[in-house]
Parts: structure tokens; sequence; C-alpha cells
């Protein structure tokens, strides 16, 4: 199966792939070839990629996405989001931080407004960390 990843930015993956999992609104996905075609909507968390059967878990390829659109078609996918976060551009302390700021965010929140848009927040951090740390796990 081909996957490609695509943020606002470019193109962030552009690769045949053995699997892919994925965040949905619904729940966790797992993409293969001859996948049945399906639209549906991310969610923010982390989306990982496998590029051979043979592949390890420390090999995958971790990505923090903020909600998008998937596509597939059963030989190519696509996720299509707003923004894309790699392994390389997170700090687990940093993103621990953040995190504990926007859940403060949530707290003080002070209308409908404040409180969904503190609590988008909180949900990109939250994604942060987990890429954060599949990363210090993958690093020890």
């Amino acid at each position: 199966m081909h996957f490609q990843l695509i943020s606002a930015t470019g193109i962030e993956f552009d690769e045949p792939v053995y699997e892919v999992i994925v965040p949905t609104k619904d729940g966790t996905i797992v993409l293969y070839k001859d996948h049945m075609p399906l639209i549906s909507t991310g969610a923010p968390g982390v989306l990982s990629i496998r590029k051979k059967q043979s592949d390890s878990n420390q090999s995958m390829e971790h990505f923090a996405v903020y909600g998008g659109i998937i596509q597939i078609d059963g030989k190519n996918a696509r996720f299509v989001t707003d923004d894309v976060t790699t392994t390389d551009e997170v700090s687990e302390s940093e993103s621990k931080a953040a995190l504990e700021r926007a859940r403060e965010l949530v707290k003080s929140a002070d209308s409908r407004t404040a409180l969904h848009e503190a609590r988008s927040i909180m949900l990109h951090h939250e994604a942060r960390l987990h890429l954060a740390q599949i990363k210090s796990r993958h690093h020890r």
C-alpha cells in the first residue's frame, strides 16, 4: 500500500508501507493493503507507520497529528491534516510542561468557546507528549 501524510506545509511522508496505525474520532484503526475503501475523521494522537512486515516496533516511524481526514481505497491511503510533529521536534519535558499549562487553561476557561479552544490545545499537547514518550522508549 502507498501512504501519504500531508500537512498544510507539504508532504511529510510519501512511501510504500506495510501498515499504518491511525487515530480516528471512532478509535484507532490499522490500515493494510486491500483495506476496504474508507473516508474517516482523524483525531489528535500518534500516527504510526511500519514500512515492512518484518520491521520491529522500534523501527516504526511515528508522527503526532491533530485531527484531519483519512482516505483509503485499498491500494493507497492518505492522511491530510493541518499540522504534523515528528519525533525530532519533541521533548518530553517541554511537552509535559505545555500539557500542564493547557490543563490550567481548561480549568480557567470562562466560556464555552474558551473551553473548546483550551480542550483543543490540551489534546494537541497530549499527542505531542505521547510522541515524546514513544521517542524516549525507543532511544533507551
